[in-house]
């Protein structure tokens, strides 16, 4: 099992990185969104009852409040080698569930289909990273 490990190592650590990397890429991208839309509205403040602009924001939001608090434990788990592969896996399906349901919001005439994808892939993340941090307890309570 060690040395599988050490094999996929750094391939887990490099995935973990792209997914770190495209989330911020990807929160540029609904940051310019909310811009443009309101320099094609000229609305500065607010959404002025814009459903589009509305739904751009609603996008960078969501996009925030999901990834702040759900990346902070496979960032822990990235630093634990044995449990590296469960900070890739949860940061995979965050990124493509925040991908999804932003995808699908930004749409006035939605399918909610998208949305709900997203929010199950985010959940799944969520999912991976409990997993993985109870096994890191039990990992530290068993090396006493």
């Amino acid at each position: 099992m060690l040395e599988v490990n050490e094999i996929l190592y750094p391939f887990f650590q490099i995935g973990f990185l792209l997914c770190v990397a495209f989330l911020i890429i990807w929160n540029r991208v609904l940051i310019i969104r909310v811009v443009k839309l309101r320099r094609e509205k000229k609305i500065i403040l607010g959404s002025g009852g814009d459903e589009e602009l509305i739904r751009a924001i609603r996008c960078h939001g969501n996009f925030i409040e999901s990834v702040s608090i759900t990346i902070i434990i496979p960032i822990i788990l990235f630093f634990q080698k044995e449990f590296v592969v469960f900070s890739f896996v949860a940061l995979f399906l965050l990124s493509i569930g925040r991908f999804i349901h932003s995808e699908g919001l930004k749409k006035v005439d939605e399918n909610l289909d998208y949305r709900r994808r997203g929010m199950y892939f985010s959940r799944y993340a969520n999912v991976v990273s409990l997993i993985g941090i109870t096994l890191y307890i039990l990992h530290i309570a068993m090396s006493f």
